[in-house]
């Protein structure tokens, strides 16, 4: 670690070094699969819940409204996902996967980086549980400021 740097921009440093790695990787999926660590991302969840609907997905998958709306665009404009308006609210959007969204998937790599998955794998299960649990903490406590983007109408 640099000399000098106090603990709060060394968790500045950290954070911007996780979040530049996991964009390349995305970029990288791009470029091999067409499609971002976003989409294959959001594309799993739908694949776990489905039919789901597009609230129950953004809470689900922790993705802004907003950046959902952009990120199901670029999904259904590929052929993956079907969006279907509910037969007794209209106002509710359903989601299911299509055939080619499902060979997506299945010919999808991991959304971790293999050198983080290689690692990940040789730990022993109580370093895997350790640095889980404090992702999850750093996670949670960076949630707490935050206004409740994920609130949205079914």
């Amino acid at each position: 670690m640099q000399k000098h740097l106090t603990a709060e921009e060394q968790v500045i440093v950290a954070l911007r070094r996780i979040t530049r790695a996991a964009d390349i990787h995305s970029h990288l999926l791009q470029r091999d699969h067409g499609v971002t660590g976003p989409q294959l991302s959001t594309l799993r969840v739908i694949h776990r819940l489905q039919p789901v609907s597009t609230g129950a997905l953004a809470r689900a998958a922790y993705i802004g409204y907003a950046t959902l709306t952009g990120i199901l665009d670029r999904l259904e404009e590929h052929g993956y996902v079907t969006r279907t308006r509910d037969t007794s609210d209209r106002r509710t959007v359903i989601l299911k996967m299509t055939k080619e969204g499902e060979r997506l998937l299945a010919s999808a790599p991991s959304l971790l980086q293999n050198r983080l998955r290689e690692e990940l794998g040789r730990m022993p299960q109580t370093e895997q549980a350790i640095l889980l649990n404090s992702l999850l903490k750093v996670a949670v406590l960076m949630e707490a400021e935050q206004p409740n983007e994920l609130e949205v109408a079914e």
